[in-house]
């Protein structure tokens, strides 16, 4: 806050004498009053901009979010993807072409720029490896899937997936999928830290075995 104070012309310093109180001011007032000081509060720029600064900062910061959030979809899908892929070498010895399109549409639909909450749906309801698309579930996709989203590479994740299994009637109604799951012991033999130390490296693509 800034305070304009006009000088008031009837102020003056009385000179002290000898047992006299110490030196002070003493105020003449004059019958004019409006000579009186006058103080004027101004407004806090810092709190009520405007102008194009404060029209420039409503548009600027929707659009810094949007980016930011923009970039994060597309890493955290693009992680998932090399994480599925290197978890599939590691469970069946080799890749498919399942780890090269494997949300592969989130991707596209992330770039292109729609919301997490419509290529959430959009992408439960065409893929293979998820119940919501009402296909015939591609059983190894969706076991690499759900290792590849354990907390052991999403740390968002609250249940790994054994725990899940048994949470989950809709998968536990997956004809298949439990034996599958016991055979490879839930994915809870994989090397995990392995697997991280190979994504830590530049990851230049995926070599598919026939």
């Amino acid at each position: 806050m800034e305070i304009k104070c006009n000088t008031y012309p009837y102020y003056r310093r009385s000179m002290p004498t000898f047992g006299s109180a110490p030196v002070s001011g003493t105020l003449q007032v004059p019958n004019n009053w409006g000579s009186v000081d006058i103080y004027v509060k101004r407004p806090d720029v810092s709190v009520n901009a405007s102008g194009l600064f404060g029209l420039a900062r409503k548009v600027l910061n929707p659009v810094l979010n949007y980016v930011e959030t923009y970039k994060k979809n597309i890493k955290h899908t693009y992680d998932h993807k090399i994480y599925y892929a290197l978890i599939e070498k590691e469970l069946y010895g080799k890749n498919t072409i399942n780890s090269l399109t494997h949300d592969a549409d989130k991707m596209i639909l992330y770039i292109l720029g729609f919301p997490k909450s419509f290529v959430t749906n959009f992408h439960r309801k065409h893929s293979e490896h998820h119940i919501e698309s009402g296909k015939k579930i591609n059983l190894k996709s969706m076991f690499c899937d759900l290792v590849a989203s354990s907390p052991d590479f999403k740390p968002e994740k609250k249940y790994g997936l054994r725990d899940f299994y048994n949470k989950s009637n809709e998968l536990k109604a997956v004809k298949g999928f439990k034996e599958l799951l016991e055979n490879y012991n839930f994915g809870e033999n994989i090397n995990i830290l392995k697997i991280k130390k190979i994504r830590k490296g530049v990851f230049f693509g995926i070599k598919l075995h026939r």
